[in-house]
């Protein structure tokens, strides 16, 4: 049990290290977050500060948005939990194609990717979510642009816009 978790474990840090790579942050204190709003002036401004500042937290309410929707229909959330916990163990799990030779994870998931789209089709699950996905997304959009800019948001927008530009 302890080898299971080890690498379940495993699988969650590479997961995080992942999305630090590609440049997600913790998300910001959420009385900041909900701070001060009003009409924009500069709409394409606004919203680029706003999303590099924010980003943690606009995923933070992405996948709520999706876990409330899917919690709409219990069937698809039973669906959800067991399509990822069937790829989590598939992950973890050691499956050899020889005696020497261990199939990689992303052929694990690469092969189990199908099937867990299937389930989600077929339950419903696929339709909550994107419906989670569509309300998270629109709260996000309203949110950057309505979100007056502070200073620290236009440091931080320097810094990332240099930081990706190498």
């Amino acid at each position: 049990m302890t080898d299971f978790r080890t690498k379940a474990e495993e699988v969650i840090a590479e997961l995080k290290d992942s999305l630090t790579k590609l440049g997600w942050s913790d998300p910001r204190p959420w009385d900041e977050f909900l701070k001060d709003f009003a009409a924009p002036k500069n709409l394409e401004e606004r919203v680029w500060t706003n999303f590099l500042y924010f980003r943690g937290n606009y995923i933070v309410v992405l996948c709520t948005f999706v876990v409330f929707a899917l919690c709409l229909n219990p069937k698809s959330l039973l669906a959800v939990m067991f399509a990822v916990s069937c790829i989590l163990i598939l992950l973890v799990l050691k499956i050899e194609s020889s005696p020497d030779h261990e199939i990689s994870k992303e052929y694990k998931l690469a092969a189990s990717l199908p099937v867990a789209i299937l389930i989600l089709f077929t339950s419903g699950a696929l339709f909550w979510a994107l419906y989670g996905v569509l309300l998270g997304m629109l709260a996000s959009i309203v949110h950057m642009v309505f979100r007056t800019r502070t200073i620290k948001s236009r440091i931080n927008t320097v810094y990332e816009e240099n930081k990706l530009s190498r």
